[in-house]
């Protein structure tokens, strides 16, 4: 989905979590934690690092989303693809060929949290109102606030 200049669209969330960049670093990047608030994966936090996220088959699609880390610099900044889906799926599942951005920033009394998750087209854009909508990234970053205030309470 585009705007009307014909660009690219973006989901973009961001908050603040009480515990530091260092827990939510972990929570981002250690592939038992991403399973706990998003989907399995061999991720590795290392740049060139490919990997796939593991989500349920749908229609003719087998459920797997390619990735390559872009950037991975600790505490501060996270950057990799997500791409995957069928032209033939409706909904979540459509093809897609998206860019996420994590950015960490300390604050005095936490972690400000920022995502960008971007290049949505006119081709994704059944995916886009989805992870645009309480279901998709909103329902995912909740997930991961839980994960990470966890990962604190127990560290």
């Amino acid at each position: 989905m585009s705007d009307s200049a014909g660009e690219p669209l973006s989901i973009v969330i961001e908050g603040m979590l009480v515990p530091p960049a260092e827990v939510l670093w972990q929570a981002l990047t250690d592939p038992d934690l991403i399973a706990q608030w998003f989907m399995p994966s061999d991720f590795e936090a290392e740049t060139g690092h490919h990997f796939t996220f593991k989500s349920g088959p749908i229609g003719d699609w087998d459920g797997q989303f390619q990735g390559e880390v872009i950037d991975a610099q600790p505490y501060w900044r996270l950057q990799y693809s997500m791409r995957g889906g069928s032209p033939n799926v409706e909904g979540f599942g459509h093809s897609m060929d998206t860019m996420l951005t994590w950015t960490l920033s300390p604050l005095p009394n936490g972690t400000h949290v920022r995502l960008e998750h971007a290049g949505f087209t006119e081709e994704s854009k059944a995916v886009y109102t989805i992870m645009n909508s309480e279901n998709g990234w909103a329902a995912v970053i909740n997930r991961f606030a839980k994960t990470v205030v966890e990962l604190h309470e127990n560290s």
